[in-house]
C-alpha cells in the first residue's frame, strides 16, 4: 500500500486516473442508489470534457462535420435544441471562455480591435436591451444564450482555430463529406419514394433538416466553397474530376429541392466576382435600401398593399413546381401570400414598438393581434409556430429599429470590407478563398428575405463564420 502511495505521488497522471476511477465507483453507486442513469453520465462528461481539452482543434472539427448531420430536439415543449451539434457548440464555447480567462495572447488578440467585433459587441448588447422589455423573458433569454454561443465559437473561438488555409480546406471538406452523405440519402429517397416530385420533397428531407428550405439553403451556400475547394485541386487530378462532379449533383440536387429562393440565390452568387472587381457592393447597398423603403412607403402610405388581397378560395397549396411558380406572380401561392399576412402585421408591429420590440423569438406569441384578414390564407392559424419569414423584419419586430441597424452594420461593414480587400490581394488562392465566402455570404443573406435562418444551425453558423475568415483573411492569416 505505501508503494502505492508513493507511486501515485510520483506519477500526477496515475493520480489523476486513480481519481477518475473513484468517480466511476461513486457515480455507479449512486445510479443504483437513485435508480436512475443520470449518475453515470458524470463520469461520461469528465472524460468528454478532458478530451475537448486537450483536443479542441479535432472537437471543433468534428463539430462541423455534425452540422449536417444534426437534428432538431424538443426537450419541452418550449425548448429545442440541434442534436448532436449543440452540446458540442456549449463544450467550445466554455473552452474559449477559460481561454479568455486564462491566456493572456487570446485577451489580447487583434481581433478584439476590429470593428466587425465591435459591431457583434454592439448587437449582442442591444439583444439583452431588448430582452429587458421582452414579452416573454424566459424564450428571449434562450435566444441570447444561443446568440452568445454561436458567436463565441463560429467567430471568436473560430478565430483562433483556423491558423491557415489547410485548417480551413480541412474544416470544410469534413462539413463537405457529411453533406454529401446527407444529399445522397435524401435524393435517393426522393427518387425512389417520391418520383423526385415537388409534393414529396418535405416528406424525406428529415431527421436531418426540419425542412426543404433548410435542406436547400445548405447546399446553395456551401455551392460557392466548393468551388474554392475546386479552384485548389491539380488540373486533371481525380479530386478535380470529383468535384466536378459533385458540384453538378449538388446542383441537381438543388433544383429537385423545389426552394425557389435558393435558386434565385445561387444565380445572384455567380456574379459575385463581377460585382467585387467593379465595386459594385456600395450602389448596390444604395439601392437596396432605397427600393425597401419607397416600397413600403408605397405600400403603407395609403393601405395600398390592400389592393393585393387575395382571394382565400384561389390562395392554395400548389403540388406542382410549374403551378407553384404560377401562382407566385399571380399573387394565388399560398406560401408566398402567408408571408404577406405576417409582413403586414409585421409593420404594424414595428410601428407600435419601435425602439425595443417585443423581444427576441417572440414574434409568434403577439403578432396575430396585428393581423390584417383580408390577408388571410388556409395556413394562417400557423400551427407549426413559425416566424415571420423575413429575418431583416424580424429583428425590427423583435429587438426594434436599434437591433435591426447594429445587425444591418455587421452586413455592409463585411461587404464593403471584402470589396476592399478583393482589390488588395494578389490573383491567386487567398483571393478565390474571398470571392468564395463573400459568394456564400450573398446567398445567405438574400435567403433571409424570405426566410429567417440566422438562428438555425444549418445557416447561422456560416455566417458568424465568414465575419470571422473575413478577419482572419485581412491579417493575413495571423493569430
Amino acid at each position: 500500500m505505501n508503494q502505492l502511495i508513493q507511486t501515485v505521488r510520483e506519477n500526477p497522471l496515475e493520480k489523476i486516473s486513480w481519481l477518475y476511477l473513484v468517480i466511476v465507483f461513486l457515480s455507479v453507486i449512486g445510479a443504483v442508489a437513485t435508480e436512475s442513469y443520470f449518475p453515470v453520465a458524470v463520469p461520461l462528461i469528465l472524460l468528454f470534457t478532458s478530451f475537448a481539452i486537450a483536443h479542441t482543434d479535432k472537437l471543433f472539427l468534428l463539430l462541423f462535420a455534425l452540422i449536417p448531420l444534426s437534428t432538431e430536439f424538443q426537450v419541452t415543449g418550449g425548448l429545442g435544441t440541434d442534436m448532436p451539434s449543440e452540446p458540442v457548440m456549449w463544450v467550445l464555447f466554455g473552452i474559449w471562455l477559460f481561454w479568455l480567462c486564462q491566456r493572456q495572447m487570446v485577451r489580447s488578440s487583434t481581433i478584439y480591435r476590429h470593428p466587425l467585433t465591435w459591431l457583434i459587441s454592439m448587437h449582442l448588447a442591444w439583444i439583452f436591451v431588448a430582452f429587458i422589455y421582452s414579452e416573454n423573458h424566459i424564450i428571449s433569454i434562450k435566444f441570447f444564450l444561443a446568440k452568445l454561443w454561436y458567436v463565441g465559437v463560429f467567430y471568436f473561438l473560430a478565430f483562433y482555430m483556423l491558423r491557415d488555409k489547410t485548417d480551413f480546406k480541412r474544416i470544410m471538406m469534413a462539413v463537405f463529406a457529411s453533406l454529401l452523405f446527407t444529399v445522397v440519402v435524401i435524393f435517393f429517397r426522393h427518387a425512389v419514394e417520391g418520383g423526385l416530385s415537388f409534393a414529396t420533397i418535405n416528406d424525406v428531407v428529415s431527421p436531418f433538416y426540419r425542412n426543404k428550405v433548410n435542406y436547400s439553403s445548405l447546399i446553395a451556400l456551401f455551392l460557392p466553397i466548393l468551388w474554392f475547394l475546386f479552384s485548389e485541386s491539380k488540373e486533371n487530378s481525380r479530386r478535380r474530376w470529383w468535384l466536378r462532379a459533385c458540384i453538378v449533383f449538388l446542383l441537381i440536387a438543388l433544383y429537385f429541392g423545389y426552394t425557389r429562393a435558393t435558386m434565385i440565390a445561387v444565380v445572384a452568387a455567380v456574379f459575385t466576382p463581377f460585382i467585387l472587381k467593379n465595386r459594385l457592393i456600395k450602389p448596390i447597398l444604395v439601392v437596396a435600401v432605397l427600393g425597401a423603403g419607397s416600397l413600403t412607403y408605397h405600400m403603407f402610405s395609403g393601405e395600398t398593399f390592400l389592393d393585393h388581397a387575395p382571394e382565400f378560395d384561389r390562395t392554395i397549396m400548389h403540388y406542382e413546381f410549374d403551378n407553384l411558380l404560377e401562382a407566385t406572380y399571380q399573387f394565388e401561392d399560398i406560401s408566398t401570400m402567408e408571408r404577406f399576412y405576417r409582413w403586414i402585421a409585421g409593420y404594424y408591429m414595428v410601428a407600435d414598438r419601435p425602439l425595443t420590440g417585443f423581444g427576441p423569438n417572440a414574434f409568434y406569441e403577439n403578432y396575430k393581434p396585428y393581423t390584417v384578414r383580408s390577408f388571410q390564407t388556409y395556413v394562417s392559424d400557423n400551427p407549426e409556430q413559425s416566424g415571420i419569414h423575413n429575418y431583416f423584419l424580424m429583428l425590427m419586430i423583435e429587438q426594434g429599429i436599434p437591433g435591426f441597424l447594429f445587425f444591418f452594420a455587421i452586413v455592409v461593414v463585411f461587404l464593403l470590407r471584402s470589396q476592399q480587400l478583393y482589390h488588395s490581394l494578389k490573383p491567386g488562392s487567398d483571393k478565390n478563398l474571398l470571392t468564395a465566402i463573400t459568394a456564400s455570404m450573398i446567398v445567405i443573406l438574400l435567403l433571409q428575405l424570405m426566410n429567417d435562418l440566422i438562428e438555425v444551425d444549418k445557416v447561422g453558423t456560416f455566417f458568424w463564420l465568414w465575419l470571422a475568415m473575413l478577419v482572419k483573411l485581412e491579417m493575413n492569416w495571423r493569430r
